[in-house]
């Protein structure tokens, strides 16, 4: 294994030291760290304490992941680089100094205000816990820190994921009397790209995008806060029109008929096209299509059907939001068709996991049918076995970016890989970071265009490196995205979709 070694009192530069440790059954990187410590090399400095994962004082990285060590096994054969957490000073070696981020916790007093001290026991009730249940079992281990692609580039703005879920436990606490809000406000609560970094690196695994931020979000729209002007136009477009974006031209759903059908059918599927595919990207929408029906998939195509609401949930602006799951929900139940295919990922993570939550509170039940990601459905819903093979071959060399809300939000990380492998003639070279976020998500793109392109530049830095002609992602968001950002740096890499070289390998068109 690698370790990072650096003494700012002696040490010119920082380097890494190889140290050779012997594999045993269910090692952890703490376990190795005591190891070199003990065995080999005592100046080494690190941090621990409980070795249960309750602490947070061993937390670094692991292969340029944020972990805690105590927790974080090792694999037999495989190895390791280990890293002190980003963002923080290194006092020597591992041990960082994390006072810069305490001092920006206690900036928001991180502890129930009161009026006046209570003049007898209080009784919490049982449903003022819940709703905090989660945020409350942080460590302060800062791994979110280190993870969040926001506070590479703007931690003077954004107090970071750590600070966030302390004021939404606050704000959730009916003893609080402090406005929790618009200290979030101030820093930086729309900041969030909600790529779910920060959950990915925290030892407790806490939603803090979903439980925290869009929480207070939501909040901050109620209070008169939110959301940014930014996202003002798209909020107000899908509430008047039931789409985030404007008409430009023929949209897709007016091009295409209601049922592909095809011969000898092994299933049917509902398509939800989101807005983008069907107002701004209406060829891989078609691309979406056609995948489907080379694979002797029948395809229903709901024509009055409307934005997923995702704009509105991330932006926190709820009742827009809940209008957009009743209606979908109702006409895509009305097809009876049971499956419902989705082309972006932002789309599936809102039917996936915001529609069932509104869902039970609004009518007791959730939905008649279940979604899956286009790259789900085809490689695990079909499978290698029913699907039809391309064969067109394509002879391009692509990367992959791995959308947040794909990979991080609905666990589909191989799956587009394997499409892609599918594919005569294509070679994938993986660029560096592939799932970092591009800067898209969370209304950052809308609200806060100069951060989104900053955090959009260093994706950029990592395509640029794997010199590939293409790169592929599987949503239309951040696929507009990079587009720009390749764009505006002139680097002339292209932009595709998984479903536009499928498509494309399959030659037949159906629509």
């Amino acid at each position: 294994m690698k370790i990072f070694r650096y003494d700012h009192r002696k040490d010119d530069a920082p380097r890494y030291e190889d140290y050779r440790v012997p594999y045993s059954e269910g090692m952890t990187v703490l376990d190795a760290l005591d190891y070199v410590y003990e065995n080999l090399d005592p100046t080494l400095a690190y941090r621990k304490s409980c070795r249960q994962g309750s602490c947070g004082s061993c937390a670094l990285l692991v292969d340029t992941k944020p972990c805690a060590a105590c927790r974080t096994l090792i694999k037999e054969g495989k190895s390791i680089t280990i890293s002190p957490l980003l963002h923080f000073d290194v006092v020597k070696d591992l041990v960082t100094d994390i006072s810069r981020g305490t001092r920006r916790l206690m900036r928001i007093r991180p502890f129930v205000e009161r009026t006046a001290p209570p003049s007898r026991p209080e009784v919490i009730m049982r449903s003022d816990i819940e709703p905090v249940r989660e945020l409350r079992k942080c460590i302060e281990c800062w791994s979110c820190i280190s993870a969040c692609p926001t506070i590479a580039d703007a931690w003077q703005e954004f107090a970071g994921p750590l600070s966030m879920r302390q004021l939404a436990r606050l704000k959730l606490d009916p003893r609080d009397v402090e406005d929790r809000v618009k200290m979030a406000i101030v820093d930086g609560l729309y900041d969030c790209t909600t790529c779910k970094a920060c959950v990915e690196a925290c030892p407790k695994e806490i939603d803090i995008p979903s439980k925290a931020i869009e929480k207070l979000r939501t909040f901050a729209v109620k209070q008169g806060l939110g959301p940014l002007p930014g996202h003002l136009e798209f909020v107000h477009l899908v509430d008047e029109t039931g789409r985030s974006v404007a008409r430009k031209n023929t949209p897709l759903l007016e091009q295409v008929p209601e049922i592909i059908r095809v011969k000898e059918p092994i299933d049917k599927v509902a398509f939800f096209t989101g807005c983008l595919m069907d107002l701004r990207m209406q060829d891989t929408g078609r691309a979406l299509i056609n995948t489907l029906a080379a694979n002797n998939v029948e395809v229903h195509i709901p024509k009055d059907q409307v934005c997923c609401g995702s704009p509105a949930f991330r932006t926190g602006a709820i009742d827009v939001a809940k209008k957009q799951v009743i209606k979908n929900t109702e006409i895509f139940e009305n097809f009876r068709v049971g499956k419902v295919v989705v082309g972006c990922a932002g789309c599936g993570l809102t039917l996936k996991t915001n529609f069932p939550e509104i869902l039970e509170d609004e009518r007791g039940r959730t939905a008649e049918f279940r979604v899956y990601d286009i790259n789900e459905y085809l490689v695990n819903e079909l499978g290698p076995e029913k699907m039809v093979m391309p064969s067109k071959v394509l002879n391009v060399c692509l990367t992959f970016h791995d959308p947040c809300h794909l990979n991080r939000g609905q666990r589909i990380k191989n799956e587009p890989r394997t499409l892609l492998g599918m594919i005569p003639g294509v070679q994938l070279i993986e660029m560096k970071d592939a799932d970092r976020c591009c800067g898209s998500g969370g209304g950052v793109r809308a609200g806060k265009r100069p951060l989104s392109m900053a955090i959009a530049r260093r994706k950029a830095e990592s395509v640029k490196e794997t010199q590939a002609d293409t790169c592929v992602t599987s949503c239309p968001f951040c696929a507009v995205q990079l587009q720009d950002i390749l764009q505006t740096l002139g680097i002339g890499t292209k932009v595709s979709s998984v479903v536009d070289l499928l498509a494309r390998s399959y030659g037949n068109e159906h629509v």
